[in-house]
């Protein structure tokens, strides 16, 4: 009897660690609209900003085959480690994350900066355009390390079975390190800058924060441009660019 219901089991297993393959989580900025830093509702500088793409510093290493370690008996987990998720297959409990970082994050600076009052516009360019703005706002992209984990709790291909019951499935870090520079587009002297750095954890089991592997991103791009607005008023308060 107790092999008749073995198999089914083993089966259930594999169905539950494959119930986020084929599923593709999206980088959506901001996380919150409403935790979006707003520092006054007319522009305090009559200034525009062009925000062009950021800069690629991160490395390139992505290691994934350790996360098959959980289906060895007496292994407790599997994980894997991702510089770049952006390139990655295979994560806690989705498959892909679409994400262009120079891109996405710096049109998720735009936002930000649009939402702060700090300036009268701000845009994105790819560089075409930036005679047209008073300041360039830039960064520079030094970490989006992803670090996630499958709990198999020992049991191999049957541990997920103990998802069922409540027990976490396996837990995501997210983590976000950029650096920007606000600059005069004439002179090119630099008006301001900062580095940010952040993480973000997630425990994940069925009935919970699953699918959430990469949310972390936009709430860490979301916390460090709310910084950064703040930090950048206190820089440019008596510029003399910013009283021209």
């Amino acid at each position: 009897m107790k092999t008749y219901f073995k198999y089914p089991l083993i089966l259930l297993g594999i169905a539950i660690v494959c119930s986020g393959c084929g599923t593709t989580a999206k980088f959506v900025y901001p996380a919150d609209p409403a935790k979006l830093a707003r520092l006054s509702e007319k522009p305090r500088y009559e200034k525009t900003v062009a925000v062009l793409p950021f800069e690629e510093l991160r490395g390139s290493k992505n290691s994934s085959g350790t996360i098959w370690l959980y289906l060895i008996p007496l292994m407790p987990c599997g994980w894997c480690e991702y510089q770049r998720p952006d390139a990655a297959r295979m994560f806690m409990s989705v498959n892909e994350f679409e994400f262009n970082p120079h891109e996405d994050l710096a049109k998720a600076a735009v936002t930000s900066l649009q939402q702060s009052g700090l300036f009268k516009d701000a845009f994105f360019t790819y560089g075409g355009e930036k005679a047209n703005a008073d300041f360039l706002f830039t960064g520079q992209i030094q970490s989006t390390t992803y670090k996630g984990a499958i709990y198999s709790y020992c049991l191999s291909v049957e541990g997920p079975l103990l998802w069922l019951i409540g027990l976490p499935a396996g837990s995501s870090i997210d983590d976000l390190a950029l650096k920007f520079e606000l600059t005069d587009a004439k002179t090119n002297e630099k008006l301001w800058e900062h580095t940010y750095t952040g993480e973000k954890k997630v425990v994940q089991g069925l009935y919970y924060s699953f699918g959430y592997d990469v949310m972390g991103y936009s709430e860490l791009m979301e916390d460090m441009m709310n910084e950064a607005v703040v930090d950048m008023d206190k820089s440019l308060q008596g510029h003399p660019e910013t009283t021209k």
